[in-house]
């Protein structure tokens, strides 16, 4: 070798050491110049990068790579340097770039301070599933749970027990660690002519307990020395539903988010844990309160089964993928569809919203209910599913009635009827979707692996025009069955699928209202961004030539 030979020169030392220290730096230099990508961790999950979009806030320059991320499930980021050419990275691909040690080190610091942010505003927080069994065994836990079930109007008793069998697992995995569980929540009541009026968990107690199969102590008070004096006797495993917190003063307390209302509910426990998702919309203090001054403050399975299913089976579906979306407005639903176009193959818009689009079209529906003040909103998604390649479906044919009555008169039009003024009657309105409308949207789904629901598909809350939306239902159960992804969401619909009893039937059944809509339009939801954030993040950042990272951050 060169080495040797210059060795035996009377000056071969020093020139060998002077080739090797030559050698040194232009392979360092080389490596700087190829590889310039390297491992960032920090402690957040893996799930909360791909479920909430991490790097779409963060700053200027940062690319994801669409390639290796469908190729190997894992968010990948490639640093795109301040100056010099920018690189896009393909296995074994050779790269010519500008980066220098001090470009690397700034991107490794936008890149954490994009975490940081996560951090402090996200729907992607701790869960009771991750807490060790140390964490729960012989503690008093705090259980926000959704409890506001219907009783029956002549009685103190239970109509519909849906809600509390939804907290049932959360309840028997915190009996299991060993912890002694205090659960709170409220209960009102909607007369006939909509007054609402708060009143007596009681009831809730004693169905909980049927449920349970376990003594459920009942606690007429929310706070104060009667709770604190109930915790310290109770045995590990013991369960006690506290009073209604909206129940008198304390109901204004919560609705405000009162801090000391707040620090009231937290001091009575070690643990907090969420599982009412439908209020964690809301700023209340026995949600977001509680859980930021709480000391440890996760989530539970109701919250945790939510975001599996309405976050990471929806940004990442089984394909192909179809929504289905009804209801009345599109006022209330635009930024729904607007985001559900970026990730569907194709979907069915149904109900009255189908009307707002039909004849934003120009098309001839009548005295349909429709919003005219979004037409401008209808066909700016048809251009957009248009020019994504998405294919927009609506109904076939279409009941059209002259009144909600029971024995108003009805008629079916097929689509083609409404493309010209003439062929629906004055004064009638599109109530539902007719048999053919129910047979092509079906018949187009079905092969789909995932399917999301949201909406009625008609004016579902009279039996008259129900048949669209039933039909819906139990084919969508029929889906369900063959092991195909079946989320549903939203008041009006899980209402339907209770009337002709398939909410078990289908794979998800969203608990929430107002919370839904605003997590699935991307918004965050105060009571889970006030949970403890999730323990780790890890963001891989791939060497261009699979080799070992330059560096890492811990």
């Amino acid at each position: 070798p060169l080495a040797v030979k210059m060795s035996a020169h009377p000056k071969g030392h020093a020139r060998t050491a002077l080739l090797i220290f030559v050698l040194a730096v232009c392979s360092i230099l080389f490596s700087f110049s190829t590889h310039g990508v390297g491992r960032v961790q920090r402690g957040v999950k893996p799930a909360s990068l791909a479920a909430h979009r991490l790097f779409a806030r963060a700053p200027a320059g940062l690319e994801r790579s669409v390639p290796h991320s469908l190729l190997r499930g894992i968010h990948r980021v490639a640093f795109k340097p301040s100056q010099g050419t920018p690189f896009s990275f393909s296995s074994r691909s050779r790269v010519q770039s500008e980066i220098t040690t001090k470009s690397i080190v700034e991107r490794a610091e936008e890149i954490a301070n994009a975490i940081e942010i996560q951090d402090l505003e996200s729907n992607n927080r701790r869960m009771l599933s991750t807490l060790s069994d140390e964490a729960l065994e012989g503690k008093v836990v705090l259980l926000r749970a959704d409890l506001n079930v219907p009783l029956a109007e002549d009685s103190e008793e239970v109509v519909d027990d849906q809600r509390i069998k939804d907290s049932i697992p959360t309840i028997q995995y915190l009996m299991k660690k060993g912890a002694k569980v205090l659960i709170i929540g409220h209960i009102e009541r909607v007369s006939k002519t909509g007054e609402v009026k708060e009143v007596s968990m009681a009831p809730v107690a004693a169905k909980m307990s049927e449920l349970l199969n376990e003594v459920v102590t009942f606690v007429s008070d929310c706070t104060g020395d009667r709770v604190k004096t109930v915790s310290q006797s109770m045995g590990e495993g013991s369960v006690a539903l506290l009073e209604n917190i909206r129940l008198g003063d304390s109901g204004k307390r919560d609705l405000e988010n009162d801090p000391e209302f707040a620090r009231e509910l937290a001091g009575l426990a070690d643990v907090y844990v969420l599982d009412d998702f439908s209020d964690s919309h809301l700023k209340l203090a026995s949600t977001v309160g509680a859980a930021e001054i709480s000391t440890l403050s996760v989530g539970g399975y109701v919250i945790e089964k939510e975001m599996e299913y309405l976050v990471k089976k929806i940004e990442k579906p089984r394909r192909p993928f179809a929504a289905i979306v009804g209801g009345a407005r599109l006022s209330e639903k635009y930024e729904l569809i607007n985001r559900l176009l970026d990730k569907v193959d194709g979907i069915f818009i149904g109900g009255a919203i189908a009307n707002t689009f039909l004849m934003a079209l120009g098309y001839k529906l009548g005295d349909s209910l429709n919003e005219p003040e979004q037409y401008k909103n209808a066909r700016r998604l048809e251009l957009k599913a248009r020019n994504r390649g998405i294919k927009i479906m609506y109904p076939e044919d279409f009941v059209f009635a002259d009144g909600y009555e029971k024995g108003s008169l009805t008629t079916c039009i097929p689509f083609t009827s409404v493309e010209e003024p003439g062929h629906v009657p004055s004064g009638w309105m599109n109530l539902d979707a007719g048999e053919s409308s129910m047979l092509y949207c079906i018949s187009t789904i079905k092969s789909a692996e995932t399917v999301f629901w949201n909406g009625p598909v008609g004016a579902e809350e009279v039996e008259k025009f129900a048949y669209g939306t039933h039909a819906l239902a139990a084919s969508l159960a029929g889906l369900a069955d063959c092991n195909k992804t079946v989320i549903v969401a939203g008041r009006d619909t899980v209402a339907a699928l209770d009337k002709i009893n398939l909410r078990q039937d289908m794979t998800h059944v969203s608990t929430g209202a107002a919370s839904f809509l605003d997590l699935m339009e991307g918004k965050i939801l105060p009571g889970l961004n006030a949970l403890d954030p999730p323990l780790e993040v890890e963001v891989e950042i791939p060497d261009v030539n699979e080799e070992k990272p330059i560096f890492d951050i811990d």
